[in-house]
């Protein structure tokens, strides 16, 4: 049985998904955002040791967490919508113990989303095109690659509403006469070999670089968002190179950045040079506490940032 929400969120999904903008019914659109799931469905299909292993770092509550987030959250906090930034599983295909390779998780995260009516957007993230084995003569025995992304991303285009344009997409939403493009970007894949030159990470390949080009400069009005799983490090000559931290750069109408990924809460400044600053916000892997979560409100004026697990503000950023 779905879990029940109000008519409002339920109306909100319904415009995001048949022409990607809804108008808020008030003047505070409000975004819960998590990161960092690592579900894995049906555990005793695979390797047991492999599955040992992940449980040693909690990953087999990971739909429980999930779970309890969505069940209790949004109601308590009248959330409009929930945001996930990627590490939706904690491997889309994965060995099993009969040494077969199967690809269930993209699907069963797909039946999981249909017990709940709350609007939910996601971003994929380095786990959801992963490939995983399991070796006990190496001394790192789990085995990972992303050498089947391509697959993956198909299989999550083919189950997951959100996806059905690509992994990458924007919704406009308004709050009072401002109006905001939420833009979910796909930087899941980093495995690049040591040789690589071009390597750079955050990653997006040359088409999703364009498309964003577009999406930043498609309205003069909007204020823009950019959810996306991989963030900006910590040390500013790794990323001044980067293209895609040269495109937001140059575009002073995107206010902010939401990721995940490290399992840290942070709040980061980072140069830019036409708006001094991009704010950049992670939230703790909801796979740890299912309170890991803050609640992003969005303004007329401001862009309003929660501390993790609580309503009170951690950070303002005016918008005009």
């Amino acid at each position: 049985m779905k879990t029940p929400f109000t008519l409002r969120p339920i109306l909100m999904l319904f415009l995001l998904c048949m022409n990607g903008s809804v108008t808020a019914q008030k003047d505070t659109l409000s975004i819960l955002h998590i990161s960092d799931l690592h579900v894995i469905f049906n555990p005793y299909a695979y390797i047991p040791e492999m599955m040992d292993y992940r449980a040693k770092k909690q990953y087999h509550l990971g739909e429980i967490h999930l779970r309890s987030f969505l069940e209790t959250v949004p109601a308590r906090t009248s959330g409009d919508m929930v945001v996930a930034t990627g590490d939706l599983v904690d491997f889309f295909e994965s060995k099993t113990v009969d040494r077969t390779t199967i690809d269930i998780q993209p699907a069963a995260f797909s039946r999981l989303l249909e017990d709940y009516e709350m609007p939910i957007l996601l971003t994929l993230g380095n786990h959801d095109i992963f490939t995983f084995d399991w070796d006990d003569k190496l001394d790192y025995k789990l085995l990972h690659n992303q050498n089947h992304a391509g697959r993956a991303r198909s299989l999550w285009i083919k189950n997951v509403s959100c996806f059905n344009n690509g992994t990458y997409y924007s919704k406009t939403v308004r709050a009072g006469q401002t109006r905001y493009r939420l833009i979910f970007l796909d930087d899941s894949f980093y495995q690049f070999s040591k040789e690589d030159r071009t390597r750079a990470i955050p990653y997006i390949d040359k088409p999703q670089l364009y498309w964003l080009k577009d999406q930043l400069n498609a309205s003069e009005n909007d204020i823009e968002i950019i959810f996306m799983h991989i963030p900006f490090g910590t040390k500013n000559e790794k990323y001044k190179n980067n293209e895609l931290y040269t495109l937001i750069a140059q575009n002073p109408s995107c206010k902010l950045i939401v990721g995940g990924h490290h399992h840290k809460n942070i709040i980061k400044k980072i140069p830019a040079g036409t708006h001094d600053q991009i704010i950049q916000v992670q939230t703790d892997a909801l796979v740890k506490n299912p309170e890991n979560w803050r609640l992003i409100r969005l303004t007329e004026n401001n862009i309003l940032v929660s501390e993790t697990g609580k309503t009170e503000n951690e950070l303002i950023i005016d918008i005009k």
